[in-house]
């Protein structure tokens, strides 16, 4: 069953396949980029859009983490179907934290990490994140400040069920690295906030993986895939994918 929906990004390459999994409140053309990229290396690449997600706020109101979650399981599971023995995960933020998950989970063959936190956020941050997400959306579609304003009243503050269930799916990641042995390369914006510089070097040190690398971004933030040095990231992770392939 085809599993792809018209704002997913998909280029079918050789055997060997790359699952791209965006940050929270984002979408698939924050990935597109470097599945470009790596498309042009010969790869498969698979960007989604989880539910909720690559849409309306209000859309995304509706939807859950555990959707979210599901939606990239069934991802990759749609590349097992497609005949792709040899996959590796690559996920930005949030879409890092389903990366480590889908690695203690799945016969994924490495895994890319960027921007990824697994320290506890306060609510109050990733509800922060939303309401950015929600004025920046509407500004982009021209709406007037007055019913920004309005819609911004009547949406937030928003349930805190929601949020306390994605701030837990991170927070609880932590306890499965002891595990982790594939290979991972984890990534770093210089820029970013102390509390994601402080979360990929605790991935690092509680992986049991034999092949880690560890690479800052000096001239970005928090989304390297868009930010100053993606093309040295876009360097840097085709060069791990290439060691990682040809190790076999």
């Amino acid at each position: 069953m085809n599993l792809v929906n018209t704002k997913d990004i998909y280029f079918k390459g050789s055997k060997h396949a790359i699952l791209l999994l965006h940050s929270f409140t984002s979408s698939a053309k924050e990935m597109s980029g470097l599945a470009k990229q790596l498309h042009e290396h010969g790869f498969s690449c698979y960007a989604l859009n989880y539910k909720g997600h690559g849409e309306s706020p209000e859309r995304l109101f509706e939807s859950s983490v555990e959707e979210a979650w599901q939606s990239a399981k069934s991802a990759f599971q749609f590349l097992q179907d497609e005949g792709h023995e040899e996959i590796i995960v690559i996920g930005q933020s949030l879409g890092g934290v389903m990366a480590l998950r889908l690695a203690s989970q799945s016969a994924c063959k490495a895994i890319v990490v960027i921007s990824a936190p697994v320290v506890e956020r306060p609510i109050e941050s990733l509800e922060n994140r939303v309401r950015h997400y929600t004025k920046r959306y509407y500004s982009l579609k021209n709406e007037s400040q007055q019913w920004i304003d309005g819609f911004m009243k009547q949406h937030f503050p928003r349930p805190v069920e929601k949020i306390k269930a994605l701030q837990q799916f991170i927070a609880n990641t932590k306890n499965i690295l002891p595990s982790l042995n594939k290979p991972i390369c984890l990534c770093k914006g210089g820029l970013d906030d102390v509390v994601f510089h402080e979360s990929i070097d605790f991935i690092e040190r509680n992986v049991q993986s034999n092949h880690k690398n560890k690479i800052t971004y000096p001239n970005s933030g928090h989304l390297i895939t868009l930010d100053k040095d993606r093309d040295y990231l876009f360097q840097d992770i085709h060069l791990f994918i290439r060691q990682i392939v040809e190790e076999n």
